[in-house]
């Protein structure tokens, strides 16, 4: 069984606001704090007009996707503030455009009610490398005759970060697990959050950070992870670039992906995946569904987590929106 981890901040939650908008029924600020190891985090905390001390609002963490673009992180989820530099926000229209038709999911859920926080994973956005912002400048500014170049250069740069990390005994995706808990843990100390309503979304390898959050952080109470699970016989062995943000050997030597239930459980959640999904084929999905399914159903939970396809590739249009929205709306 898999064992949960608690993560308890015992110290005050202080952030800095460093510019605030207001938006069309909510406020978008750019927050910046330190997390528990002492790295400086930049995040986008989205606030309704309507959440306040009286009337607490329901929160989510959103956390963003990896697609072999580092040069936006929360960007990938909020449309970027006023004065973001120009390249980033070319980068994140085209991103939304190309994967979530053309709307910033979190910007939606804001004007839904939710307070929203999104933090960047290190290595991307505003924790992107310098190859990686020369990337962006090249490929969303004046071109630049290196720019595959430095495409390939920032793909292989995952491994320096696992092996530097590595080397001061710390996991990449664990040290990126502690970092979402800790954005749920600040969501939690927010006078005008409701901590008993809090949960978390994610599409693709934001997915696999949202089921690895809301199995092991106590402040997060449900959560939907879209397009990412599959059996760990489907995975590159040795590991690809992209394999070392969501790599935690411990877990991966002993057990599979839908072992996660173990964790999780009896949380309700909410895996949704594409019927054509082509980096998680449904007959290996199909597979980890039944294999959580009978961990739930052997605790007497059945109905309590859903595992739901829908139809089309790797993608969060406008209908799965829709129907993470309505996910949300009866489990918050």
């Amino acid at each position: 069984m898999l064992s949960a981890i608690l993560f308890l901040f015992l110290t005050a939650a202080p952030f800095n606001v460093l510019v605030e908008e207001q938006r069309s029924g909510y406020k978008c600020q750019l927050i910046e704090y330190k997390v528990p190891d002492g790295d400086l985090v930049r995040t986008y905390l989205l606030v309704p007009d309507s959440a306040s001390k009286r009337r607490k609002a329901p929160a989510l963490v959103c956390l963003h996707d990896h697609g072999a673009r580092f040069d936006i992180g929360k960007e990938k989820l909020v449309r970027p503030i006023g004065g973001t530099e120009q390249h980033i926000v070319q980068s994140s229209r085209q991103w939304v455009d190309d994967n979530f038709d053309g709307v910033w999911f979190a910007d939606s859920l804001a004007s839904l009610g939710y307070v929203v926080i999104v933090p960047d994973m290190l290595y991307w956005g505003e924790r992107r490398s310098r190859e990686c912002d020369e990337w962006s400048r090249s490929r969303f500014g004046a071109k630049a005759d290196n720019e595959a170049e430095l495409k390939k250069t920032v793909y292989e740069g995952q491994r320096e970060v696992y092996d530097s990390l590595s080397r001061k005994g710390v996991t990449w995706a664990v040290k990126t697990l502690q970092e979402d808990a800790y954005a749920a843990w600040l969501l939690s100390r927010l006078d005008y959050v409701d901590p008993q309503r809090i949960g978390c979304f994610g599409w693709s390898m934001g997915a696999h950070r949202a089921w690895l959050l809301t199995a092991f952080c106590p402040y997060v109470k449900t959560g939907v992870a879209l397009c990412w699970m599959t059996l760990k016989s489907t995975c590159a062995n040795p590991p690809k670039a992209s394999d070392f943000s969501m790599l935690i050997p411990g877990l991966r030597d002993r057990y599979d992906f839908p072992d996660i239930a173990l964790a999780l459980a009896p949380k309700p959640f909410c895996f949704l995946n594409a019927s054509e999904d082509h980096l998680f084929p449904k007959a290996e999905t199909d597979s980890a569904f039944a294999a959580m399914q009978s961990v739930y159903s052997s605790l007497s939970l059945d109905g309590v987590l859903t595992t739901e396809y829908f139809e089309g590739d790797h993608h969060c249009g406008k209908a799965v929106q829709k129907r993470i929205c309505s996910y949300l709306e009866d489990n918050l």
